[in-house]
């Protein structure tokens, strides 16, 4: 027995972007400036979160920890690509795929510290982990039901009761 799937607009419309290419090292510049600016967005933001002491480890401990091994990574890239534009066209190039998917990819990223800030950690995980599973092609509403309820198990049994870290 076949089933008929209906497609939403934008369903479609994402299947059919085209893919978009580049130069590798112009790649590397652009996405090595990007992730130096997350990374400060994360040191900023992380500074921002209480942590319930001055010199302890808390809340902000890690997202400032990801902040400066993503600043270190990113400036690494970004000097690297800017070397090679330096010294010529290389002849390699990179191709994105489905770019439409990336770019929703980056908006949802982009979205979860302010979301978080707003409504808190649980309700702002849920959506933003249901939403990157979707723009990751997980359609079964089961499966996306059960990657979210247990990463925020995990999240509230680790962060919370085990290492007693309030998540904001």
């Amino acid at each position: 027995m076949a089933t008929q799937h209906e497609e939403s607009a934008l369903d479609h419309a994402v299947e059919e972007d085209e893919d978009f290419t580049f130069r590798l090292e112009l790649g590397d510049v652009l996405v090595g400036a990007a992730l130096l600016a997350l990374s400060i967005t994360f040191w900023v933001l992380g500074a921002q979160i209480d942590d319930g002491g001055e010199g302890s480890i808390g809340a902000a401990t890690f997202p400032r920890g990801i902040a400066l091994l993503l600043g270190i990574g990113a400036l690494v890239l970004f000097a690297n690509g800017l070397r090679q534009l330096a010294a010529g066209p290389s002849g390699h190039w990179v191709t994105i795929g489905r770019p439409l998917r990336v770019l929703m990819g980056i908006a949802l990223m982009l979205a979860f510290a302010p979301a978080m800030r707003a409504v808190g950690y649980y309700p702002t995980m849920a959506v933003y982990l249901a939403a990157t599973l979707w723009v990751a092609d997980c359609r079964r509403p089961l499966l996306i039901l059960a990657y979210v309820a247990g990463f925020l198990l995990f999240s509230k049994l680790v962060f919370e009761m085990l290492l007693s870290i309030p998540l904001p």
